[in-house]
């Protein structure tokens, strides 16, 4: 049983819901912050705004000591000024300040002064019993903060001549929104999460789907049915760039398939026929109750002996091609020159074409080249003895070899019947003959174009026909 985080799906889904959940905590934390700065902010202008207040009002309340010290002129008095009188004991408090920082409703405003040694000079009743001063600068000037205790914000000052002042305000019910606007802002990222979360399976789904045809068709193919084929949607998408290779793979693997059943096919056919030769004779000789001449013996010796000989040569054959498609052909190159191999290969052929009137038409430079020369051997048999089999008779077979610039070109031409037009795709195919009148039992295999081919392929060579029915044929070989 697949578990879930085996599947693709599953994955994404995991992947996708990690990062939508930081990227929405992300985003849900720095709104928080946002907003908490912004409402600390509007709240230190309001503290602000009430510390203004109260100063004026002491000032107001104060106005004829004011007046006198500073000869009647008005003007806002300094900080020096105003803890000179909270020195004296003579600080009054107007009504409105009283009331405006008194009680211990919501939101509620207190102050507290203290002289440099902590002592109390004036705080009004609802100011908190614990109040934490700012201490003395240590240089000429003030020092100024604003800071959060519990669910108090305070605006402290300190002054270098030892005035001390703390300006605070209860933020109990921005505390409370504060949370409540948390927990809903909370409460719409999960909310959005999930969302996310579906819509990814959802896509997630929709992304694999064509990758789960693809595994079901594979698997169906794997199952034995070579002939389906997976599904494109024209898309030109990364899938369907995946699935036309698949395709172009499966087709493939089905005509190398194809050609291996029809390889054991033709092979097991070919051997058939010196088999039952074998065989037959064999049981006719054995036959008990009749007489037999040593002539009779003598004839069904060679027709044993032909039938071995085809045998082994087809054999020999299969082997050659074996080691071709292999990669492992097992040649020993070295350093020859074709021409020569040209003049073995037609001497060893002269009787043959002797016998057909047929007569050798040889142009031949030295052509030095680094191969094996027992597989060029194969291919110069092959070519040549091709060229005389199937002539009809009183001809000529032109074979010229030359050196190019980087390459030897080898031409072996007759003035034969030619290769039917439908016919030379197919003549390089294995046990595949032109002319279906011949059989294994006239030589002729059907595996010496196709041996030739893979061993010019193995070589780095490659091979061209030219034919016309009536005029010939020309194989061009190039060799590197």
């Amino acid at each position: 049983m697949k578990r879930p985080f085996q599947s693709i799906r599953w994955r994404i889904q995991v992947w996708h819901g990690l990062i939508l959940f930081i990227a929405i905590a992300a985003f849900c934390v720095t709104a928080y912050q946002l907003a908490w700065l912004n409402q600390s902010r509007r709240i230190d202008r309001e503290i602000q705004r009430h510390e203004r207040q109260l100063f004026k009002s002491l000032t107001e309340a104060n106005e004829s000591y004011f007046s006198e010290r500073n000869n009647g002129n008005k003007r806002i008095p300094f900080p020096e000024e105003l803890y000179q009188i909270f020195e004296t004991g003579k600080i009054q408090l107007p009504e409105e300040a009283l009331n405006e920082f008194s009680g211990n409703a919501s939101g509620y405003y207190y102050f507290a002064f203290a002289n440099a040694d902590g002592e109390l000079l004036l705080k009004s009743e609802n100011a908190p019993d614990q109040l934490n001063f700012l201490p003395l600068p240590d240089e000429v000037g003030m020092q100024e903060e604003f800071r959060t205790l519990g669910n108090l914000r305070e605006s402290a000052h300190s002054f270098n001549f030892g005035f001390r002042i703390i300006i605070g305000h209860d933020i109990q019910s921005e505390l409370e929104e504060k949370h409540r606007f948390g927990w809903s802002l909370g409460a719409s990222g999960c909310g959005l999460w999930l969302i996310g979360l579906l819509g990814g399976w959802w896509l997630a789904g929709k992304a694999i789907r064509p990758i789960q045809s693809i595994s079901q068709t594979a698997t169906r193919i794997a199952e034995g049915n070579l002939n389906e084929r997976i599904n494109t949607a024209g898309t030109d998408s990364e899938l369907d760039q995946l699935s036309h290779v698949l395709n172009h793979s499966f087709d493939r693997l089905n005509a190398i398939l194809e050609q291996q059943r029809q390889f054991t096919a033709d092979a097991s056919h070919e051997l058939r026929t010196p088999l039952t030769i074998l065989l037959s004779e064999s049981q006719r000789m054995c036959k008990r109750g009749k007489s037999r001449s040593e002539a009779d013996y003598q004839d069904a010796f060679d027709l044993c002996h032909d039938a071995c000989i085809r045998m082994r040569d087809l054999v020999e054959s299969l082997l050659l091609l074996a080691r071709q498609d292999s990669n492992s052909p097992n040649h020993l190159p070295c350093d020859c020159d074709l021409a020569p191999l040209i003049q073995d290969s037609c001497a060893q052929l002269r009787s043959l074409a002797d016998s057909k009137d047929i007569a050798f038409e040889l142009e031949l430079e030295t052509c030095p080249l680094h191969a094996d020369p027992n597989l060029l051997k194969v291919v110069l048999n092959n070519l040549i003895g091709n060229a005389i089999q199937h002539h009809q008779g009183k001809g000529h077979v032109w074979v010229s070899c030359r050196p190019l610039v980087k390459q030897i070109e080898l031409t072996v031409k007759d003035d034969g019947p030619g290769i039917p037009e439908a016919d030379l795709p197919h003549i390089y195919d294995r046990f595949y003959r032109a002319d279906k009148s011949r059989n294994s039992q006239d030589g002729h295999s059907g595996l010496g174009l196709a041996l030739v081919k893979a061993i010019l392929q193995t070589m780095g060579g490659e091979i061209t026909v030219q034919s016309q029915q009536g005029t010939g044929t020309t194989f061009k070989v190039k060799l590197t």
